[in-house]
């Protein structure tokens, strides 16, 4: 009986040694790229410090941001597969509602006034492509670590999506 439980350990361990060896299967379906690292290297380079219920960018923190992500943003485009998009994500904080009430414009417009500068600016950085596009998703996509209120919640974020 022991030399069975012995053998049966043996085996387990064999087991889980092969399994943690054999690398891990990409959760892609054929044919569909995996583009994970690109929207990873995108996530890096958020445009933030708008002012609430403003679409304007700060020039300076622009210009940083031009001179460093310019060229990344470039090359991924480059090289964005058919049937995708670089999508220029407008947010907002949760503060106000979603939707236009009264002379509230709402978060889905200002998030999407501020994709479309980001989206405008990059054009007049010489960074064009039919494959790319801008839309705001209001606070729908809020930044776990910050208030829902908080500045950090207004920024442009870059992402690849397929397009429509």
């Amino acid at each position: 009986m022991k030399t069975i439980g012995g053998i049966f350990i043996a085996f387990a361990l064999i087991l889980a040694v092969g399994c943690a060896s054999t690398p891990a299967q990409q959760d892609t379906k054929p044919g569909v790229p995996d583009l994970t690292s690109q929207n990873e290297q995108l996530s890096n380079y958020p445009i933030s410090g708008f002012a609430y219920k403003s679409s304007k960018l700060n020039t300076a923190k622009w210009d940083q941001w031009a001179k460093d992500a310019s060229p990344i943003v470039q090359e991924i485009l480059d090289k964005l597969p058919e049937g995708y998009a670089l999508q220029v994500t407008g947010h907002a904080d949760a503060s106000g509602p979603e939707e236009p009430v009264g002379n509230k414009p709402g978060n889905i417009k200002i998030s999407t006034d501020r994709a479309k500068t980001v989206y405008n600016a990059l054009g007049r950085a010489n960074i064009s492509s039919p494959k790319m596009t801008y839309k705001g998703v209001g606070s729908d996509e809020l930044l776990p670590e910050y208030d829902p209120k908080a500045a950090e919640q207004r920024r442009v974020t870059f992402k690849i999506v397929p397009a429509e």
